[in-house]
């Protein structure tokens, strides 16, 4: 398996898809944003039609927390906001293509994005396994119908070689001591 070339067509088929044709925002989080500098340059997307790249747990909030590292924090600043439209306006053109780890935080950024939504329609896709609960949620917070589909894409790694992944799990050797090998 060829692991940069894998996450390479999961990504032009995200950007590429019939339903995302035209003026497009891509939409990510801070894994996701690892994987597809990895794995895509800039001219690639732009070429396209994706116009914008952007973090979704900054995307809506102020200079103050956009150093946050704390998504949390960063969610909680984005529902105090006064300026509804961010730092992003006149985007309601646009189509948005969300590529997200399937988490809580995340799911919590996109419930937020979807009450004050910048964009005309959302194409969500995340890089695993999304639990029923956490699709309920956007779901019931979808109260404008803009999210036209979601996905699963099993691109939770991070691509270092075509032969040679990374996970991102951190203290595995300890993990291997405690399992006795």
């Amino acid at each position: 398996m060829d692991a940069i070339k894998t996450t390479q067509q999961y990504i032009e088929r995200m950007i590429t898809s019939e339903k995302t044709r035209g003026m497009k925002v891509l939409l990510l989080d801070a894994f996701t944003t690892q994987i597809v500098s990895c794995t895509t340059s800039q001219s690639t997307i732009l070429a396209k039609e994706v116009y914008l790249v952007s973090r979704l747990d900054t995307a809506n909030s102020n200079t103050t927390s956009t150093n946050s590292t704390d998504a949390t924090a960063a969610a909680t600043t984005m529902t105090s906001s006064d300026d509804s439209a961010g730092p992003l306006k006149n985007t309601g053109h646009m189509k948005a293509i969300c590529f997200l780890r399937p988490t809580e935080i995340n799911a919590g950024l996109l419930v937020k994005e979807l009450t004050r939504p910048r964009f005309s329609e959302y194409h969500i896709y995340f890089s695993g396994i999304l639990s029923s609960s956490l699709l309920r949620l956007i779901a019931e917070n979808d109260e404008h119908d803009l999210v036209k589909q979601v996905h699963e894409f099993y691109a939770d790694y991070l691509p270092i070689n075509e032969d040679l992944i990374t996970l991102n799990c951190r203290n595995t050797i300890s993990m291997t001591v405690s399992a006795g090998t």
